[in-house]
């Protein structure tokens, strides 16, 4: 089970986590600009059905991280901690959307489901809720895992690796400190030892030092299990040059040096298998509001094989 004290008690961390989820599971969000008293609210679109129009729908979302109430036993979310009916269809209004989505990390109290359900029905104003259990199953899920994982470094980690199967008998998606990787081998005969080796070649590219800034995200491995090696396919990010802001930004390294670095064709490792690196370098912003280091854009490119 996710721990949800894991996140910090201002509550930023449960609007993050929810901002990234929404990405990984395909809708669009973004913050609003910050108002007169500091804050800002979350607005998440729903993309609508093709067959149907292709008609989006765009939620504020309210967060409410209780976790951590009386003294770290949690309770639940009350119609006050949300507001008014007014205060909700103001805020609806105001950011020209379509409905009203409260997220919590335990779960809401009877008063605001009826408050909710009222707004719904008189003021034509849809309504939805996320609790706590809601989170964990769209979290368990293998875009939602590696959120998780960056967020609930404890609870989701203490698992190791999770491996979902796909509907090709040697293909697999595996998750692990909080990427998420397109596994599969040549024959299909299941992944074997293959876990703590790919696991050997993640701390070989956590030892590799970046410019600030710089990440490299593995998306896809192949396993040759018929003669043996591992080829690699791996996405270098670094951050662009943003318009009209002069602050120097670190060009990233060179793929000769990096492949040295990674040991590309060249190092046998303990369990006498060599590795091969194949290296895209993308220029991301990740000020932008669709940033997500594991879109699904950073994957269609991989080889139908993997």
């Amino acid at each position: 089970m996710l721990d949800f004290h894991e996140l910090a008690q201002d509550g930023e961390d449960l609007e993050q986590l929810i901002r990234e989820l929404a990405l990984a599971l395909g809708y669009r969000a973004k913050w609003s600009g910050r108002g007169a008293d500091g804050g800002r609210d979350l607005l998440l679109e729903e993309s609508g059905d093709p067959l149907l129009g292709a008609k989006t729908r765009n939620w504020v979302v309210s967060c409410k991280h209780m976790a951590h109430a009386k003294d770290g036993a949690g309770r639940s979310v009350s119609s006050e901690d949300v507001g008014s009916i007014g205060g909700i269809v103001d805020a609806v209004t105001q950011h020209d959307a379509d409905g009203f989505l409260v997220v919590c990390s335990t779960q809401p109290s009877s008063a605001l489901v009826n408050r909710l359900e009222a707004i719904e029905r008189n003021k034509g104003v849809r309504t939805h809720i996320w609790d706590g259990v809601e989170l964990e199953r769209m979290l368990t899920t293998p875009r939602g895992w590696a959120v998780a994982q960056r967020f609930f470094p404890v609870s989701a980690e203490a698992s190791g690796w999770k491996i979902f199967a796909t509907s090709e008998p040697n293909r697999y998606i595996g998750i692990t400190r909080g990427y998420y990787i397109r596994i599969a081998n040549r024959h299909g005969r299941g992944l074997g030892f293959q876990l703590g080796s790919i696991a050997d070649r993640l701390d070989r590219v956590a030892s590799i030092e970046l410019p600030v800034g710089h990440e490299i995200r593995p998306r896809g491995v192949f396993y040759d299990d018929k003669n043996g090696g591992f080829t690699w396919y791996f996405d270098y990010l670094y951050a662009g040059r943003v318009w009209g802001l002069a602050e120097e930004i670190e060009p990233p390294m060179e793929a000769k040096i990096l492949l040295q670095r990674l040991g590309s064709g060249g190092v046998t490792h303990d369990d006498g298998q060599a590795d091969v690196f194949e290296i895209v370098f993308r220029e991301v912003y990740r000020s932008h509001d669709a940033y997500d280091a594991d879109h699904y854009g950073f994957y269609k490119d991989l080889p139908g094989y993997v």
